[in-house]
């Protein structure tokens, strides 16, 4: 009984050492970031870091944090830092309601009910990124310029593929998107859509580079391939539905085709023929022409292809594509 007793007791100390070895290392952690940012011309200021939680999490706020750099700064009450004493390399952190970002000769009020970004990295002596997400509710942003825009809700969710370096899977959510009227009448002069689009749903494979990993050294690696599994965008009376396969080279422009589909082509063209981006001229070639495109279920099956710099909605072209590195 002795014995065991003094082992537990030699646990508890060397986990208590452990915590609060953890916990220097964080209260010490903005001092660090703010010499690496000073470094990049930011300078980095924090009212105050607390680190709590013993002895089964880590949790750390930040208060009065102010990003200063010549082109934009940045500023919020509190940041909230968690992770479980036991898996330190899974975090999550939250962002205050309110935040300020100055960029651009405005200052933009940023708000939002839940915003929370998680990443944990795989315990090797790489510190290999693993997965990561994040959320975002009834989010809001509004410049002193005298525009704002919005979301109901956001997820985002990226994890390493299995067995795979350097490849990632990402899939999105998104729901009630407001954008900024004078891009929404630039868009849908007609008010045809409506003043919100309703649903972003979509996944993809992601091919970089290099795999994330400490070794990246601050900078991120390039993108390579896109595999588009399934992006569906809902706004109003339109669904389109977009996969496919991009490459790009190390100019950084895109090479391959995404399947475009619509039951509700009509309204698509008039919508693309009023905001300008086709001709007037050309609206009975191209309602022609898509409607060689209509399988037997009426829906618009018609590829968008990227080569040698060019975009081709089917045989015609429709712009230029632009450079992604």
């Amino acid at each position: 009984m002795y014995r065991l007793t003094m082992i537990v007791i030699l646990a508890v100390l060397l986990f208590s050492g452990y915590w609060f070895a953890g916990s220097r290392l964080l209260q010490a952690a903005p001092d660090r970031a703010a010499r690496l940012l000073a470094a990049e011309g930011v300078d980095l200021q924090v009212g105050s870091v607390a680190t709590t939680g013993f002895p089964a999490r880590f949790d750390t706020g930040l208060t009065d944090l102010r990003l200063t750099h010549p082109a934009w700064a940045w500023q919020g009450a509190r940041l909230d830092m968690q992770a479980d004493s036991l898996r330190p390399l899974a975090a999550t952190v939250t962002f205050p309601s309110e935040q300020t970002l100055r960029i651009a000769g405005q200052s933009l009020r940023v708000t939002s009910q839940d915003w929370q970004i998680s990443a944990a990295l795989q315990p090797t002596t790489r510190l290999a990124f693993d997965r990561g997400s994040l959320r975002m509710a009834n989010s809001e942003v509004v410049s002193d310029a005298g525009w704002q825009t919005g979301l109901g809700g956001l997820i985002a969710t990226i994890a390493s593929a299995a067995d795979q370096e350097a490849i990632y899977d990402m899939t999105l959510t998104a729901d009630d998107i407001t954008f900024p009227r004078l891009l929404r009448d630039q868009i849908d002069p007609q008010g045809t859509l409506g003043p919100q689009l309703d649903a972003v749903r979509g996944a993809a494979r992601l091919t970089l580079a290099r795999p994330l990993d400490r070794n990246l050294q601050g900078r991120l690696p390039d993108l390579d391939h896109v595999a588009l599994d399934d992006l569906q965008i809902d706004w109003g009376p339109v669904t389109v539905q977009m996969s496919g396969d991009i490459a790009i080279d190390a100019a950084g422009m895109p090479t391959g085709v995404i399947m475009l589909r619509t039951r509700q082509w009509q309204t698509v063209i008039d919508l693309l023929i009023t905001s300008g981006i086709i001709d007037a001229g050309l609206a009975q070639t191209v309602t022609r022409l898509a409607g060689f495109l209509v399988d037997g279920n009426g829906v618009l099956n018609i590829p968008l292809a990227f080569q040698d710099g060019i975009m081709l909605a089917g045989p015609m072209p429709i712009g230029p594509v632009p450079r992604l590195r």
